[in-house]
Protein backbone atom coordinates (compact mmCIF):
# COMPACT_ATOMS: atom_id res chain seq x y z
CA UNK A 1 0.00 0.00 0.00
CA UNK A 2 1.19 3.55 -0.78
CA UNK A 3 3.14 4.99 2.22
CA UNK A 4 1.57 8.42 1.79
CA UNK A 5 -1.86 6.80 1.86
CA UNK A 6 -1.04 5.01 5.12
CA UNK A 7 0.24 8.26 6.64
CA UNK A 8 -2.92 10.14 5.74
CA UNK A 9 -5.03 7.23 6.99
CA UNK A 10 -3.23 7.29 10.33
CA UNK A 11 -3.65 11.05 10.70
CA UNK A 12 -7.30 10.85 9.71
CA UNK A 13 -8.27 8.18 12.25
CA UNK A 14 -6.28 9.92 14.99
CA UNK A 15 -8.10 13.17 14.34
CA UNK A 16 -11.41 11.36 13.84
CA UNK A 17 -11.04 9.71 17.23
CA UNK A 18 -10.35 13.03 18.93
CA UNK A 19 -13.28 14.74 17.31
CA UNK A 20 -15.58 11.86 18.11
CA UNK A 21 -14.97 12.60 21.74
CA UNK A 22 -15.84 16.28 21.34
CA UNK A 23 -18.60 15.70 18.77
CA UNK A 24 -17.29 18.64 16.71
CA UNK A 25 -18.93 17.62 13.41
CA UNK A 26 -17.93 20.81 11.56
CA UNK A 27 -14.19 20.35 12.01
CA UNK A 28 -14.56 16.63 11.30
CA UNK A 29 -16.15 17.45 7.98
CA UNK A 30 -13.18 19.72 7.09
CA UNK A 31 -10.69 16.98 7.94
CA UNK A 32 -12.60 14.45 5.84
CA UNK A 33 -12.59 16.85 2.89
CA UNK A 34 -8.83 17.48 3.18
CA UNK A 35 -8.16 13.76 3.40
CA UNK A 36 -10.26 13.10 0.33
CA UNK A 37 -8.47 15.84 -1.64
CA UNK A 38 -5.06 14.49 -0.64
CA UNK A 39 -5.91 10.96 -1.74
CA UNK A 40 -7.20 12.32 -5.06
CA UNK A 41 -3.94 14.24 -5.55
CA UNK A 42 -1.87 11.13 -4.84
CA UNK A 43 -3.94 9.11 -7.29
CA UNK A 44 -3.52 11.81 -9.93
CA UNK A 45 0.28 11.86 -9.39
CA UNK A 46 0.40 8.08 -9.66
CA UNK A 47 -1.53 8.21 -12.93
CA UNK A 48 0.92 10.78 -14.32
CA UNK A 49 3.93 8.69 -13.27
CA UNK A 50 2.36 5.61 -14.84
CA UNK A 51 1.82 7.54 -18.08
CA UNK A 52 5.48 8.64 -17.97
CA UNK A 53 6.72 5.06 -17.45
CA UNK A 54 4.42 3.73 -20.16
CA UNK A 55 5.75 6.30 -22.64
CA UNK A 56 9.31 5.42 -21.62
CA UNK A 57 8.77 1.68 -22.08
CA UNK A 58 7.24 2.24 -25.52
CA UNK A 59 10.24 4.40 -26.36
CA UNK A 60 12.63 1.60 -25.38
CA UNK A 61 10.94 -0.77 -27.83
CA UNK A 62 11.24 1.82 -30.59
CA UNK A 63 14.89 2.46 -29.72
CA UNK A 64 15.61 -1.28 -29.86
CA UNK A 65 14.15 -1.31 -33.37
CA UNK A 66 16.20 1.80 -34.32
CA UNK A 67 13.06 3.85 -34.84
CA UNK A 68 14.76 6.87 -33.32
CA UNK A 69 12.35 9.64 -34.33
CA UNK A 70 9.31 8.03 -32.72
CA UNK A 71 11.39 6.89 -29.75
CA UNK A 72 12.46 10.50 -29.12
CA UNK A 73 8.80 11.54 -29.07
CA UNK A 74 7.97 8.96 -26.40
CA UNK A 75 10.99 9.77 -24.26
CA UNK A 76 10.12 13.48 -24.50
CA UNK A 77 6.60 12.68 -23.29
CA UNK A 78 8.05 10.76 -20.34
CA UNK A 79 10.31 13.70 -19.47
CA UNK A 80 7.49 16.22 -19.82
CA UNK A 81 5.54 14.34 -17.15
CA UNK A 82 8.59 13.58 -14.97
CA UNK A 83 11.33 16.18 -15.39
CA UNK A 84 13.82 14.21 -13.27
CA UNK A 85 13.46 10.92 -15.14
CA UNK A 86 17.17 10.17 -15.63
CA UNK A 87 16.71 7.00 -17.67
CA UNK A 88 14.48 8.85 -20.15
CA UNK A 89 17.12 11.55 -20.68
CA UNK A 90 19.76 8.86 -21.20
CA UNK A 91 17.70 6.93 -23.74
CA UNK A 92 16.69 10.07 -25.62
CA UNK A 93 20.36 11.09 -25.82
CA UNK A 94 21.19 7.73 -27.42
CA UNK A 95 18.56 8.44 -30.07
CA UNK A 96 19.99 11.90 -30.71
CA UNK A 97 23.62 10.75 -31.01
CA UNK A 98 23.78 10.02 -34.75
CA UNK A 99 21.58 12.85 -36.04
CA UNK A 100 21.86 15.63 -33.46
CA UNK A 101 25.00 15.24 -31.29
CA UNK A 102 24.41 18.68 -29.75
CA UNK A 103 21.02 17.59 -28.42
CA UNK A 104 22.52 14.35 -27.16
CA UNK A 105 25.19 16.32 -25.28
CA UNK A 106 22.49 18.57 -23.79
CA UNK A 107 20.64 15.52 -22.43
CA UNK A 108 23.81 13.97 -21.02
CA UNK A 109 24.67 17.25 -19.28
CA UNK A 110 21.13 17.40 -17.87
CA UNK A 111 21.74 14.00 -16.26
CA UNK A 112 24.93 15.34 -14.67
CA UNK A 113 22.99 18.37 -13.43
CA UNK A 114 20.44 16.08 -11.78
CA UNK A 115 23.03 13.64 -10.41
CA UNK A 116 26.43 15.30 -10.00
CA UNK A 117 27.96 12.12 -8.52
CA UNK A 118 27.59 10.23 -11.80
CA UNK A 119 30.46 11.00 -14.21
CA UNK A 120 29.51 8.39 -16.82
CA UNK A 121 27.42 10.85 -18.91
CA UNK A 122 30.48 13.13 -19.17
CA UNK A 123 32.40 10.29 -20.82
CA UNK A 124 29.59 10.03 -23.36
CA UNK A 125 29.77 13.78 -23.93
CA UNK A 126 33.52 13.61 -24.52
CA UNK A 127 33.15 10.66 -26.90
CA UNK A 128 30.80 12.73 -29.07
CA UNK A 129 33.08 15.75 -28.90
CA UNK A 130 36.02 13.64 -30.10
CA UNK A 131 34.34 13.47 -33.52
CA UNK A 132 34.23 17.22 -34.03
CA UNK A 133 36.24 19.12 -31.43
CA UNK A 134 39.14 17.43 -29.63
CA UNK A 135 39.82 20.52 -27.54
CA UNK A 136 36.29 20.38 -26.18
CA UNK A 137 36.73 16.67 -25.46
CA UNK A 138 40.01 17.44 -23.70
CA UNK A 139 38.25 20.00 -21.49
CA UNK A 140 35.53 17.49 -20.62
CA UNK A 141 38.05 14.81 -19.65
CA UNK A 142 39.89 17.35 -17.49
CA UNK A 143 36.57 18.21 -15.85
CA UNK A 144 36.07 14.55 -14.99
CA UNK A 145 39.57 14.34 -13.51
CA UNK A 146 38.91 17.46 -11.41
CA UNK A 147 35.98 15.64 -9.79
CA UNK A 148 38.11 12.67 -8.73
CA UNK A 149 41.80 11.79 -8.84
CA UNK A 150 40.96 8.12 -9.52
CA UNK A 151 39.43 8.65 -12.97
CA UNK A 152 42.08 6.65 -14.83
CA UNK A 153 39.88 6.30 -17.93
CA UNK A 154 39.77 10.07 -18.39
CA UNK A 155 43.55 10.29 -18.04
CA UNK A 156 43.92 7.50 -20.57
CA UNK A 157 41.59 9.26 -23.01
CA UNK A 158 43.73 12.38 -22.76
CA UNK A 159 46.56 10.08 -23.80
CA UNK A 160 44.53 8.98 -26.82
CA UNK A 161 44.04 12.62 -27.84
CA UNK A 162 47.79 13.26 -27.56
CA UNK A 163 48.45 10.11 -29.62
CA UNK A 164 46.04 11.21 -32.35
CA UNK A 165 47.83 14.54 -32.73
CA UNK A 166 51.13 12.61 -32.83
CA UNK A 167 52.48 13.92 -29.53
CA UNK A 168 53.69 10.44 -28.61
CA UNK A 169 55.88 11.54 -25.70
CA UNK A 170 52.97 13.31 -24.00
CA UNK A 171 50.70 10.37 -24.76
CA UNK A 172 53.18 7.95 -23.15
CA UNK A 173 53.28 10.12 -20.02
CA UNK A 174 49.49 10.18 -19.75
CA UNK A 175 49.15 6.44 -20.28
CA UNK A 176 51.80 5.86 -17.61
CA UNK A 177 49.88 8.16 -15.24
CA UNK A 178 46.69 6.20 -15.90
CA UNK A 179 48.46 2.88 -15.32
CA UNK A 180 49.60 4.04 -11.87
CA UNK A 181 45.92 4.32 -10.92
CA UNK A 182 44.72 1.20 -12.73
CA UNK A 183 46.73 -1.42 -14.62
CA UNK A 184 44.77 -2.83 -17.56
CA UNK A 185 45.48 -4.40 -20.93
CA UNK A 186 44.01 -1.59 -23.04
CA UNK A 187 46.19 1.15 -21.57
CA UNK A 188 49.28 -1.07 -21.68
CA UNK A 189 48.58 -1.63 -25.37
CA UNK A 190 48.20 2.10 -25.95
CA UNK A 191 51.45 2.91 -24.18
CA UNK A 192 53.14 0.15 -26.16
CA UNK A 193 51.97 1.86 -29.34
CA UNK A 194 53.57 5.10 -28.16
CA UNK A 195 56.86 3.29 -27.65
CA UNK A 196 56.47 1.74 -31.12
CA UNK A 197 56.01 5.18 -32.67
CA UNK A 198 59.01 6.46 -30.70
CA UNK A 199 60.98 3.41 -31.96
CA UNK A 200 61.60 2.22 -28.41
CA UNK A 201 60.86 -1.30 -29.54
CA UNK A 202 62.00 -3.21 -26.44
CA UNK A 203 59.67 -1.13 -24.27
CA UNK A 204 56.84 -1.62 -26.75
CA UNK A 205 57.29 -5.39 -26.70
CA UNK A 206 57.25 -5.41 -22.88
CA UNK A 207 53.96 -3.50 -22.77
CA UNK A 208 52.29 -5.63 -25.44
CA UNK A 209 53.33 -8.85 -23.68
CA UNK A 210 52.11 -7.45 -20.34
CA UNK A 211 48.78 -6.59 -21.98
CA UNK A 212 48.47 -10.14 -23.33
CA UNK A 213 49.25 -11.53 -19.87
CA UNK A 214 46.31 -9.55 -18.47
CA UNK A 215 43.93 -10.29 -21.35
CA UNK A 216 44.88 -12.93 -23.90
CA UNK A 217 41.81 -12.39 -26.10
CA UNK A 218 42.58 -8.95 -27.58
CA UNK A 219 43.43 -9.54 -31.24
CA UNK A 220 44.72 -6.01 -31.83
CA UNK A 221 47.48 -6.44 -29.21
CA UNK A 222 48.90 -9.46 -31.08
CA UNK A 223 48.69 -7.44 -34.30
CA UNK A 224 50.59 -4.53 -32.74
CA UNK A 225 53.21 -6.85 -31.31
CA UNK A 226 53.66 -8.43 -34.74
CA UNK A 227 54.18 -4.98 -36.23
CA UNK A 228 57.03 -4.30 -33.80
CA UNK A 229 58.74 -7.57 -34.67
CA UNK A 230 58.30 -6.74 -38.37
CA UNK A 231 59.98 -3.36 -37.84
CA UNK A 232 62.79 -5.12 -35.97
CA UNK A 233 63.26 -7.49 -38.90
CA UNK A 234 62.11 -10.57 -36.98
CA UNK A 235 59.79 -11.74 -39.76
CA UNK A 236 59.08 -15.21 -38.37
CA UNK A 237 57.84 -13.80 -35.05
CA UNK A 238 55.83 -11.17 -36.87
CA UNK A 239 54.05 -13.78 -38.99
CA UNK A 240 53.44 -15.91 -35.90
CA UNK A 241 51.79 -13.07 -34.00
CA UNK A 242 49.68 -12.06 -37.00
CA UNK A 243 48.43 -15.65 -37.03
CA UNK A 244 47.63 -15.38 -33.32
CA UNK A 245 45.72 -12.14 -33.96
CA UNK A 246 43.65 -13.88 -36.63
CA UNK A 247 43.06 -16.87 -34.34
CA UNK A 248 41.58 -14.48 -31.76
CA UNK A 249 39.39 -12.73 -34.33
CA UNK A 250 38.85 -14.47 -37.66
CA UNK A 251 37.33 -11.28 -39.09
CA UNK A 252 40.28 -9.05 -38.20
CA UNK A 253 41.02 -7.51 -41.62
CA UNK A 254 43.99 -5.48 -40.38
CA UNK A 255 45.93 -8.61 -39.40
CA UNK A 256 45.13 -10.34 -42.71
CA UNK A 257 46.37 -7.34 -44.67
CA UNK A 258 49.45 -6.78 -42.50
CA UNK A 259 50.49 -10.40 -42.86
CA UNK A 260 49.93 -10.07 -46.61
CA UNK A 261 52.27 -7.06 -46.68
CA UNK A 262 55.08 -9.17 -45.23
CA UNK A 263 54.41 -11.91 -47.76
CA UNK A 264 54.54 -9.33 -50.54
CA UNK A 265 57.98 -8.25 -49.33
CA UNK A 266 58.99 -11.92 -49.46
CA UNK A 267 57.57 -12.10 -53.03
CA UNK A 268 55.10 -14.80 -51.95
CA UNK A 269 52.36 -13.25 -54.06
CA UNK A 270 49.90 -16.13 -54.19
CA UNK A 271 49.87 -16.54 -50.41
CA UNK A 272 49.48 -12.79 -50.04
CA UNK A 273 46.59 -12.71 -52.51
CA UNK A 274 44.66 -15.30 -50.48
CA UNK A 275 44.92 -13.11 -47.38
CA UNK A 276 43.99 -9.92 -49.27
CA UNK A 277 40.96 -11.57 -50.85
CA UNK A 278 39.90 -12.74 -47.38
CA UNK A 279 40.26 -9.20 -46.00
CA UNK A 280 38.15 -7.72 -48.81
CA UNK A 281 35.54 -10.44 -48.39
CA UNK A 282 35.20 -9.37 -44.76
CA UNK A 283 35.31 -5.64 -45.48
CA UNK A 284 34.92 -4.46 -49.07
CA UNK A 285 35.73 -0.89 -47.98
CA UNK A 286 39.16 -1.54 -46.49
CA UNK A 287 41.49 0.72 -48.50
CA UNK A 288 44.87 -0.87 -47.53
CA UNK A 289 43.74 -4.23 -48.94
CA UNK A 290 42.99 -2.61 -52.31
CA UNK A 291 46.45 -1.04 -52.24
CA UNK A 292 48.07 -4.43 -51.65
CA UNK A 293 45.88 -5.98 -54.32
CA UNK A 294 47.15 -3.34 -56.72
CA UNK A 295 50.74 -4.15 -55.79
CA UNK A 296 50.20 -7.82 -56.68
CA UNK A 297 48.62 -6.93 -60.04
CA UNK A 298 51.50 -4.58 -60.80
CA UNK A 299 53.97 -7.37 -60.08
CA UNK A 300 52.07 -9.53 -62.56
CA UNK A 301 52.33 -6.67 -65.11
CA UNK A 302 48.56 -6.09 -65.04
CA UNK A 303 49.10 -2.35 -64.83
CA UNK A 304 45.62 -1.12 -65.77
CA UNK A 305 44.06 -3.50 -63.25
CA UNK A 306 46.55 -2.31 -60.67
CA UNK A 307 45.58 1.32 -61.34
CA UNK A 308 41.92 0.34 -60.83
CA UNK A 309 42.76 -1.09 -57.40
CA UNK A 310 44.77 1.99 -56.42
CA UNK A 311 41.85 4.13 -57.62
CA UNK A 312 39.56 2.22 -55.26
CA UNK A 313 41.97 2.66 -52.34
CA UNK A 314 42.15 6.42 -52.98
CA UNK A 315 38.39 6.65 -53.40
CA UNK A 316 38.00 5.13 -49.93
CA UNK A 317 40.81 7.20 -48.40
CA UNK A 318 41.67 10.42 -50.18
CA UNK A 319 44.85 10.87 -48.10
CA UNK A 320 46.26 7.40 -48.66
CA UNK A 321 49.83 8.41 -49.54
CA UNK A 322 51.16 4.94 -50.48
CA UNK A 323 48.30 4.41 -52.91
CA UNK A 324 49.19 7.64 -54.72
CA UNK A 325 52.83 6.59 -54.90
CA UNK A 326 51.94 3.14 -56.22
CA UNK A 327 49.36 4.42 -58.67
CA UNK A 328 51.98 6.77 -60.07
CA UNK A 329 54.32 3.83 -60.67
CA UNK A 330 51.61 1.83 -62.44
CA UNK A 331 50.47 4.88 -64.44
CA UNK A 332 54.00 5.35 -65.67
CA UNK A 333 53.95 1.79 -66.99
CA UNK A 334 50.80 2.63 -68.98
CA UNK A 335 52.61 5.70 -70.41
CA UNK A 336 50.43 8.10 -68.43
CA UNK A 337 53.35 10.34 -67.49
CA UNK A 338 51.24 13.34 -66.46
CA UNK A 339 49.08 11.16 -64.22
CA UNK A 340 52.17 9.55 -62.70
CA UNK A 341 53.80 12.91 -61.90
CA UNK A 342 50.54 14.21 -60.42
CA UNK A 343 50.31 11.17 -58.15
CA UNK A 344 53.92 11.46 -57.01
CA UNK A 345 53.43 15.13 -56.21
CA UNK A 346 50.42 14.21 -54.10
CA UNK A 347 52.37 11.44 -52.37
CA UNK A 348 55.15 13.93 -51.63
CA UNK A 349 52.62 16.38 -50.13
CA UNK A 350 51.35 13.57 -47.91
CA UNK A 351 54.85 12.83 -46.59
CA UNK A 352 56.20 10.02 -48.79
CA UNK A 353 59.86 10.90 -49.23
CA UNK A 354 60.40 8.22 -51.90
CA UNK A 355 58.13 10.24 -54.19
CA UNK A 356 60.91 12.84 -54.51
CA UNK A 357 63.08 10.27 -56.24
CA UNK A 358 60.44 9.51 -58.86
CA UNK A 359 59.75 13.21 -59.39
CA UNK A 360 63.44 13.97 -59.81
CA UNK A 361 64.03 11.13 -62.24
CA UNK A 362 60.91 11.36 -64.39
CA UNK A 363 59.11 14.66 -63.88
CA UNK A 364 61.73 17.42 -63.59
Amino acid sequence: MNKKYLLFLSVFFHVFSAFSQTNDSTQLSIIESQFSDSIALINEQNEHLKASRDAYNEGLLLLENKNYIEAISHFSTAILVDSVFLEAYLSRAKCYESESPELAIADYLKIVELDSLDTSPLYLVAALQMNTDMNAAKQTYNSIISLSDTEYKAVSQLGVIAFLIKDYTKAEQLFSQSLVINTNAYTLNDRGSCYRKLEQFDEAIKDYLAAIALNSDLAFVYNNLASVYAKNGDIDKALSYYDLAISKDENYVVAYNNKASILLDKKEYEKAKILIDKALLINAKYAPAYNNSGVIKHQHKKYKEAVADFNKAIELDGNYAKAYLNRGISRQMTRDEDGACSDWNKAKELGIMMAKKYLANDCE
